[in-house]
């Protein structure tokens, strides 16, 4: 491993039934100290792990770095979906157009972690088979926070309130963050994901199975609104350097010709999967 060890906090919610689950099962893990508790905030304290426990929506919380001084933060969330499949995501933060209906900026890129995430789907996926009818997919970037200077991931349990109880998927989803975190992996290919669904098979088994890392997803949905700017924010925001565009072949549609002009006077190597 050569890049230096990056300081990880836990982030959950009191208001999310997921991340309360979530919140148990690391209890039973490691002990904790309480620390620091009021009316907006609790921190716990292990013999090597922060986490926060907000009384607040975690999209929601764009200063959480007034409370703790992280080189990341992942947050543990609830997953809800309109086909309320039993699924486990993960994705970067940003609101990559004009509408934020829920957290952080319009037209604004979180700063994100493409080791973390890599890292992350791999442990989780090495467990698909206690997973039991659960798939485990990569999201496309999307809501907040937005505005906060060091990378963000969100780790979600979905997608109804029967998941986000489900002690076993917590427990799996701790394990894999724990691990995650302790054991950082060297990543040398990183770059962005444009186009495809929202959430994107081929993205996921790219994480998987191949070389590759991502520093956030942008979706088919959005690529009308994908520019210089959103691109200058998804490399300047990102804690590796980008030299790669990987692009869902099938899933620009009418923007094609533009992105990818964007892309190529930015001197990004094209991949289509």
């Amino acid at each position: 491993m050569n890049n230096p060890f990056k300081k990880s906090t836990l982030v959950l919610s009191r208001k999310d039934p997921a991340s309360m689950t979530m919140l148990k099962r690391l209890k039973k893990r490691q002990n904790f100290d309480n620390i620091e508790e009021n009316s907006r905030y609790s921190k716990l304290q292990s013999k090597n792990m922060t986490v926060i426990v907000l009384d607040e929506e975690m999209i929601y919380c764009d200063n959480i770095e007034d409370i703790e001084d992280s080189d990341r933060f992942v947050f543990l969330s609830r997953h809800v979906s309109q086909s309320k499949k039993p699924t486990l995501t993960s994705h970067f933060l940003g609101n990559p157009s004009n509408e934020a209906p829920y957290g952080g900026e319009k037209m604004q890129i979180a700063a994100t972690c493409p080791e973390l995430m890599k890292n992350y789907m791999i442990n989780l996926y090495k467990q698909k088979n206690s997973l039991l009818n659960y798939e485990i997919s990569l999201e496309a970037t999307h809501h907040g926070p937005t505005s906060i200077s060091k990378p963000c991931i969100f780790i979600e349990i979905g997608s109804e309130i029967k998941q986000w109880q489900d002690e076993n998927a917590a427990e799996i989803v701790i394990k894999s963050v724990i691990n995650s975190i302790e054991n950082q992996i060297d990543v040398k290919k990183v770059g962005i994901g444009l186009g495809g669904p929202h959430y994107s098979k081929k993205f996921t088994e790219l994480l998987i199975n191949t070389e590759y890392a991502i520093a956030g997803y942008i979706s088919r949905h959005y690529m009308e609104y994908f520019n210089q700017e959103i691109l200058e924010q998804m490399i300047e925001k990102c804690e590796q350097e980008i030299n790669y565009a990987i692009i869902d072949k099938k899933g620009i549609g009418k923007e094609r010709k533009r992105v990818l002009e964007i892309l190529q006077e930015n001197k990004l190597r094209i991949i289509s999967i």
